[in-house]
């Protein structure tokens, strides 16, 4: 439901506190109500003088079309409620929709014996010439007013900081002035002439003109509705308005006529293309008139019957609103329970990151943790080291040693691997030490024993044909041998595990 259609529903019953916005009535209330054309600023000029958010029509669709009202206090013993209504161009009703509106308000509040201290007529002071819409507004808002009610009514022009020059401002508000089918004539019945330049003081100075004085005012809409209890075809206002309707029908029939002798000429000239023009166009005018026609049959309405038709739509209006208050919490409640589930699977995705970083930092933790037992407690330090090749040959135990080669012996030596010639490796506490030629004999592993350092040597085995097998205390591995030692020593390797020795025979074993 849109919000204009809302203030019918905040303004139906003007007995209640809802028009005070949630006041009590006061002995001191003030109502004045503000007309002109859309666009003329009725909304912008209510919200400066009220300090409160109006809608304001600066789309093409106009905000104002129902009736709405403000309050604020003038001073602490008195309310001044400003009444905002819809033009009579509105750009989404029809100008008897708009006089229905503003006479179901004014009729009703008058039999509540609410009455007006006044009237405020807006103009754009940038209109260059008073033509079209604001010429008809202006007809209308003259009879809906009548001259009793004339004499409280301010014509305020509005939008003079938009004017290309004050002298040119000037000029316009003259002619408004001097002009009796403009201003002029109600001029001459008591009506004043203001000018509102946008400001809150402006605004404000030209409401309590008409909030000063104790004399509320009676429309002529008002008295020939209620009093006199007129149709309201029969009233001034909607004399004038079907007299504008009856213009615009007979322009329309006339228009339909010429239509339709034309497409009987391009009937008998086979032009069947301008033909369906035609009877569209033909059709539009068909559906301009039967809305005047509408219109017209919708001024023959009673008070009664006004209040009873906006009663109704009122009570549908509630029941739509009721329907959609339901649907929106139900989509509330929807949306509500899909953002709780978002959070809860937010949540446990939080959990599962963290339980599998957790996972993650144990697993490393266990690899570290396994890493430095092997590095401590697996490397080539047997209790035991046994090493042959040919008749040479070297036997180490925590108790005896035994070696037929040319090597230092004692207690620090912990393992010794014998190569070919005579050629040896052995490792000490603290150290390792290699033979004379050494890298004549095997040269790939003494490139590899330079590159990485003599004493990062963890373990070595030297076999026959340059064979070797080494790991270093990073970890690192290099070999050449046999492609069954190959496959044996990465399938360790792959496994997690690692070498702590190892023995070359002849023939690749």
């Amino acid at each position: 439901m849109s919000s204009s259609e809302e203030s019918i529903l905040w303004n139906s019953k003007p007995e209640s506190n809802s028009l005070r916005g949630g006041r009590a009535p006061g002995l001191n209330d003030v109502f004045i109500a503000v007309m002109g054309v859309t666009g003329s600023g009725k909304s912008s000029f209510i919200s400066i003088c009220s300090g409160k958010a109006v809608k304001v029509g600066h789309a093409l669709g106009a905000c104002t079309s129902v009736v709405d009202v403000y309050a604020y206090d003038m001073s602490p013993d008195r309310t001044v409620y400003l009444i905002d209504t819809p033009g009579f161009d509105d750009t989404n009703r029809s100008d008897t929709e708009v006089l229905r509106e503003i006479t179901s308000w004014l009729g009703e509040y008058y039999t509540n014996n609410i009455l007006l201290n006044g009237i405020i007529y807006l103009h754009r002071i940038t209109d260059i010439r008073m033509q079209g819409s604001a010429r008809k507004n202006l007809i209308m808002f003259k009879q809906l007013c009548g001259d009793d009610a004339l004499k409280k009514v301010i014509l305020v022009t509005t939008m003079w900081d938009k004017i290309p020059s004050e002298q040119e401002g000037v000029a316009r508000e003259k002619e408004l002035i001097d002009t009796p089918e403009f201003w002029g004539w109600m001029l001459g019945k008591g009506s004043s002439c203001h000018r509102h330049n946008n400001t809150n003081p402006s605004a404000t100075d030209i409401v309590h003109r008409l909030a000063s004085h104790n004399a509320p005012v009676t429309t002529d809409l008002q008295r020939q509705m209620v009093d006199e209890r007129r149709t309201l075809d029969q009233t001034s206002a909607g004399r004038a308005l079907n007299g504008e309707m009856l213009k615009e029908k007979e322009k329309w029939d006339k228009e339909r006529r010429d239509m339709e002798d034309n497409m009987k000429a391009a009937i008998q000239q086979q032009d069947h293309e301008a033909v369906e023009m035609m009877r569209e166009e033909r059709d539009r005018y068909t559906r301009m008139i039967k809305k005047v026609e509408d219109d017209t049959g919708a001024l023959r309405s009673t008070m009664e019957t006004l209040l009873v038709e906006r009663d109704n739509r009122v009570a549908r209006m509630e029941k739509q609103m009721k329907e959609q208050e339901a649907a929106h919490e139900v989509e509330l409640r929807r949306i509500k329970d899909r953002q709780r589930r978002l959070e809860q699977e937010k949540t446990e995705l939080e959990n599962q990151a963290r339980r599998k970083q957790e996972k993650e930092a144990r697993r490393e933790r266990e690899r570290e943790q396994e890493k430095e037992s092997r590095s401590s407690n697996t490397g080539f330090d047997p209790r035991y080291s046994v090493s042959m090749r040919g008749e040479y040959f070297a036997l180490i135990s925590s108790s005896r040693w035994s070696s037929n080669i040319p090597i230092e012996k004692g207690e620090r030596v912990k393992a010794i691997s014998i190569g070919e010639r005579q050629v040896w490796i052995a490792k000490y506490n603290s150290f390792w030490v290699q033979s004379v030629d050494f890298d004549v004999e095997y040269p790939y592993l003494g490139a590899k024993i330079d590159s990485h350092g003599l004493n990062n040597l963890e373990l070595c085995a030297l076999g026959p044909g340059q064979h070797f097998y080494t790991r270093w205390r990073d970890g690192c591995t290099r070999h050449w041998a046999s492609r069954v030692v190959y496959a044996k020593t990465a399938k360790v390797e792959k496994d997690g595990s690692i070498v702590i020795a190892i023995a070359f025979g002849y023939g690749g074993s």
